[in-house]
């Protein structure tokens, strides 16, 4: 092979190597390089769901502190007539206290107070609420007042009523004339107040009717049923010049009647008979 034959070989090798080269470089360049992992990192694209995520226990909210509590309507009566015994005190343990310690002679105090409705209390008296009232008493000699545990109070526009202040209730209500057309519903109205033990159940009116009664001259009496005791109670009533000057308690007529709830008299002894009298100002 003559000299000028060796040139061409050697260069057309040289290129060849040349070539193969660029290719090699070329495609490691398109190859990207590889990824940086940071541990605990989630790329853009994916989202974390954990295995039990039907288990997994929600975080546990902060509570956000509530008001001060102030007292109940309830309370406030509870307090209001409270006052007409010896001393009231909020709860069993301080009425006890004040009794033993010697500040007081006997005490009542709260159990519960539920509010209640009744269909002729609404229709008379639609802005006043009226509650139930469980009250307990201490005194040493007797330990528990059972005579105490029903009241019922109406409380309106921040003041308490009951049935001895009935004619106060209705003109804090705007009725200062009882007439025909609603002189029933006012004598129904204090009725239910004055049985309280028994309002947790029926109470169904019977009879209304105009009466002519001496020596007292009750002009009219409504008849009620009660469901507990299966009672039939009387009231009378005086109603002069468009006012309630005068109602008796109820008057027990019958035991047992109808289809009632029997229950114990020495835990509901019968309500108590008496005449309100309701002279005072209006």
């Amino acid at each position: 092979m003559n000299p000028r034959t060796r040139l061409l070989t050697a260069l057309a090798a040289i290129v060849l190597v040349v070539a193969v080269l660029a290719v090699a470089l070329a495609q490691c360049g398109a190859r990207p390089a590889p990824a940086t992992e940071t541990p605990g990192a989630t790329t853009a694209a994916a989202t974390h769901t954990p295995a039990d995520a039907a288990t997994e226990e929600p975080r546990t909210p902060t509570a956000t502190p509530g008001p001060t509590p102030t007292s109940t309507e309830g309370e406030k009566a509870a307090e209001a007539v409270g006052q007409e015994y010896i001393a009231y005190r909020p709860t069993q343990g301080e009425c006890e206290q004040a009794v033993d310690s010697g500040d007081v002679e006997a005490c009542v105090w709260l159990d519960s107070a539920q509010l209640i409705t009744r269909t002729e209390w609404g229709l008379l008296f639609p802005n006043t609420d009226f509650y139930l009232l469980e009250m307990g008493g201490y005194r040493p000699d007797s330990h528990r007042i059972y005579d105490s545990r029903h009241r019922l109070v109406a409380m309106h526009d921040g003041r308490h009523y009951t049935a001895e202040t009935f004619d106060r209730l209705l003109e804090a209500n705007g009725i200062t004339a009882i007439t025909d057309e609603n002189r029933e519903l006012v004598g129904q109205a204090f009725a239910l107040m004055t049985i309280p033990g028994y309002l947790e159940k029926d109470v169904v009116f019977t009879k209304w009717e105009a009466v002519n009664l001496e020596p007292a001259a009750f002009n009219y009496c409504a008849t009620a049923w009660t469901q507990l005791q299966g009672l039939e109670l009387l009231w009378c009533f005086i109603f002069w010049d468009e006012q309630l000057d005068m109602a008796s308690g109820p008057m027990v007529q019958q035991v047992g009647t109808g289809d009632y709830i029997d229950v114990y008299f020495e835990a509901l002894p019968h309500p108590s008979r008496e005449d309100y009298r309701f002279s005072g100002d209006r």
